[in-house]
């Protein structure tokens, strides 16, 4: 998989000219900060797969397709990306990518515990290269840049002080990766 087949594979699966056209422009936006953070950990001697982020990023929101955002579907779109991404034969890795990239991730329990509308089964960023993607997605609402400040507020308002809390927790283990 490369960045052109990872685009060719949005345009397939969009559903309009503008979907297609948001998507692409978030994720491109995504994958200049995902790489910014995985230069700096990569610089500081930390093993980290620059590639298959640069490419991974790319189809992290393909899911948006089907489960469009402000919709209550819209937390599906982690699992509907991955599924789109094992029927088409793609690597596993991307699909763990899609499933994994919310928030700081969202555990069995929370899903259970919350009554989410996900399969029961940890959605938590478990590779350093699931880790950046997800950071990289939070810090950036579109493609507007946002303080780890403004991502843990909202994270707090919208869906609770824990998910505030792991937020967090992802940016300073990011954070100390890189001093």
């Amino acid at each position: 998989m490369d960045e052109k087949s990872a685009i060719q594979l949005l345009k397939k699966h969009s559903d309009d000219e503008k979907s297609y056209k948001i998507v692409l422009a978030h994720s491109k936006a995504v994958q200049k900060v995902a790489l910014d953070i995985a230069e700096k950990i990569k610089a500081k001697g930390h093993k980290v797969d620059i590639e298959f982020i640069k490419t991974a990023v790319l189809l992290h929101d393909i899911g948006r397709f089907k489960c469009k955002p402000g919709t209550p579907e819209s937390i599906k779109h982690g699992v509907a990306g991955a599924q789109t991404l094992r029927e088409e034969g793609i690597d596993e890795r991307y699909a763990l990518v899609c499933e994994r990239h919310l928030g700081a991730g969202i555990s069995k329990e929370e899903v259970k515990k919350q009554g989410l509308p996900l399969p029961e089964k940890d959605y938590v960023p478990q590779t350093i290269e699931e880790k950046i993607i997800a950071h990289a997605d939070n810090l950036l609402w579109g493609t507007k840049p946002k303080t780890i400040k403004d991502v843990v507020e909202r994270f707090n308002k919208e869906v609770g002080e824990n998910a505030g809390r792991k937020m967090q927790a992802l940016n300073d283990e990011l954070e100390g990766m890189m001093k």
